[in-house]
């Protein structure tokens, strides 16, 4: 193990030569002849049996939630009181240093952590409430009660905590604890952003639309069939017309809008639609394209909580993948070009959304230009500053127990000198750590990073599936096949992230089953957008906190090469990141990342699908992680 950060500075890797020797041997191999040559990167391989090493306390890093001791205060001359215990969550040394109360991370359950926040909250702090809220939508031990979880957000969601507004619309966007909702679910997100315009894009502003609009054709079919029978009274048609206009104002003011049909308890499907960016304007949703192409490909997902029954685009049908997204090549037609899509489920409930793809080849496309302000160390985009950078890489590729693997030391490497010298980041690079290290260097950057402060975090290595709780894993080296007792768990890298005061934080991991991180909404922004709403935007998303992650293939196997002497992610990220020249969003990225990595593993034989989204329970609020070139 081998802290970096002096880039320019060879490493000097400590590795055992026999132990080397022994994996190098038992190096993973697949009996699927479609990957071929090429392994799998970021998933446990047979164990290599070998005596475990010592480490140090691991445990003592672990966020808890902690309940300081009352204080004791003066009351004028002579009186004192003790002031009431205060619930915060810090690290179990932390937390023991200041003389608090708290459960070891492992043994934390439902009624420990209600112990802890429960009183605060019901004093009617939005903080404790938010935290109330998440640990019955946890479960920690039972069974995960979402309508409770609800009124305790909705409580903290009413005096604006921003925390507990993203978190709510998430509920409503799934429909878990409440009725499912997007349009509820959209305005709780934009309350969280603070921005109210309709270029703040989620994936239930689409989905919203589709409501809107469907609810809106339903009523004008009605007035239609009201005027052309003969036998329906004057008043009748009058009284018709009138409910009619009163359920469309009751649309554009309250957007209180029934989802589910008046036939099926069960939710239609949804179409929402990932690439190209798409902006809800008078005329209808619009993509705009910049440049001149012939095709171009959509990219988007079906939902469906009972299955898709069938898919088209433009009247032809479209195959979903396991995910049930679609990757469809559009011919591009002139200037205007239409697209229709249509979806239907096993119960024959059908859904539609159409946009137009418009080109715009004189657009004028501004270059603004990036600066760097010496005082405060940050770089600059027309006028917003975007405080400073730092970066952990780990790179775990040499392992005590697992089958070695072949790219993560040089794709650690290579990420963290482009991350240093394209872009600007004070970069630590950690190479084959324990548990131990992996915490340690969290809990330093806990102590360094301010709330003006931006943090990427890296990881490649192998990654694990607890089946029992569909819970995710990262291995550190010295991780042992069926004891998690050195494994290092998604809750505990999201309790990790919540403890940080940078303002944004993007986790990139390249292993098996890191899409259990992901499981909320990101904001996008819209195609059409003025250079004062694209400012306003980018301001807000600075100002509002993001965690969010990027994953290499979801909660499924990956590859571990494929990409040269990378892997087929982490070939595809450096390349995404080399190439651009302006702001870059993580959205964004996102995107290029995917198209990538979905055409280079489909030639190797094994369909890789990244994934990009919020990581719940870790802080995030609205915000979004920019790259800025230093350069």
């Amino acid at each position: 193990m081998q802290f970096v950060k002096d880039l320019n500075r060879p490493v000097v890797l400590q590795a055992d030569d026999a132990n080397k020797a022994t994996n190098e041997s038992n190096r993973f191999r697949t009996a699927a002849l479609v990957v071929g040559l090429f392994g799998l990167s970021a998933c446990s391989g047979p164990a290599v049996q070998e005596a475990p090493g010592e480490g140090e306390n691991a445990d003592d890093l672990m966020v808890v939630d902690c309940l300081l001791p009352g204080q004791v205060r003066q009351l004028g001359a002579s009186a004192r009181f003790l002031t009431a215990r205060r619930p915060i969550k810090t690290t179990a040394s932390d937390c023991a240093i200041r003389g608090g109360e708290y459960t070891a991370f492992d043994r934390a359950d439902y009624a420990t952590a209600l112990k802890v926040w429960l009183d605060q909250a019901k004093t009617g702090d939005p903080e404790a409430q938010t935290y109330v809220g998440e640990i019955y939508e946890k479960g920690l031990g039972l069974t995960p009660d979402y309508e409770v979880a609800a009124i305790w957000y909705k409580r903290a969601a009413q005096q604006n905590f921003t925390r507990a507004q993203i978190n709510l619309g998430n509920l409503y966007e799934k429909g878990l604890g409440v009725k499912k909702d997007p349009i509820q679910a959209l305005n709780w997100y934009r309350k969280a952003s603070g921005l109210n315009s309709d270029n703040l894009q989620y994936a239930s502003t689409i989905i919203a639309n589709e409501v809107l609009q469907s609810e809106l054709s339903s009523l004008q079919g009605k007035v239609s069939e009201l005027e052309t029978t003969q036998q329906q009274t004057k008043a009748e048609l009058e009284r018709a017309r009138k409910e009619a206009a009163e359920l469309a104002g009751q649309q554009e003011q309250q957007n209180e809008l029934a989802l589910m049909t008046a036939d099926s308890m069960v939710p239609p499907p949804a179409i929402q639609i990932l690439d190209p960016p798409i902006s809800l304007t008078r005329s209808g949703p619009t993509a705009l394209l910049r440049s001149a192409v012939s095709t171009k490909e959509v990219i988007g997902k079906v939902e469906s909580s009972i299955g898709v029954r069938n898919f088209s685009v433009n009247g032809q049908p479209v195959e979903l993948d396991e995910y049930n997204l679609f990757f469809v090549s559009i011919p591009v037609t002139g200037s205007r070009t239409n697209v229709s899509l249509r979806a239907e489920d096993i119960e024959e409930q059908q859904v539609g959304f159409e946009f137009t793809m418009f080109l715009d080849q004189n657009a004028p496309v501004k270059s603004k230009r990036i600066s760097f302000n010496a005082a405060t160390q940050a770089p600059e985009f027309d006028g917003v500053s975007f405080g400073r950078y730092y970066a952990l890489v780990i790179g775990n590729q040499d392992y005590q127990h697992y089958t070695d693997l072949e790219t993560p030391e040089n794709d650690a490497r290579q990420i963290a000198e482009l991350l240093s010298q394209r872009y600007g980041f004070t970069t630590q690079l950690v190479l084959n750590a324990n548990r131990y290290e992996i915490l340690s260097a969290l809990n330093d950057l806990r102590e360094k990073l301010t709330e003006k402060d931006n943090l990427l975090i890296y990881y490649a290595g192998h990654g694990e599936l607890d089946a029992e709780n569909d819970r995710g894993y990262w291995l550190p080296v010295d991780a042992e096949p069926g004891n998690t007792a050195n494994w290092l768990s998604n809750v505990s890298i999201s309790d990790q992230l919540n403890t940080l005061q940078a303002k944004h934080v993007m986790v990139v991991a390249d292993s098996c089953y890191a899409g259990t991180l992901s499981t909320a909404s990101v904001a996008r922004q819209g195609a059409l957008t003025s250079d004062e709403v694209q400012k306003e935007w980018i301001e807000v998303m600075q100002e509002v906190k993001a965690r969010t992650v990027m994953t290499s293939g979801g909660v499924r196997p990956v590859l571990d090469s494929g990409g040269g002497t990378h892997s087929v992610f982490a070939r595809s990220f450096i390349e995404a990141l080399n190439g651009n020249s302006a702001l870059l969003d993580g959205n964004r990225l996102f995107l290029s990342v995917l198209g990538d990595v979905r055409k280079r593993s489909k030639e190797l034989g094994l369909e890789q699908i990244p994934d990009y989204g919020a990581i719940k329970y870790a802080g995030h609020e609205a915000g979004e992680f920019f790259f800025v070139p230093a350069s």
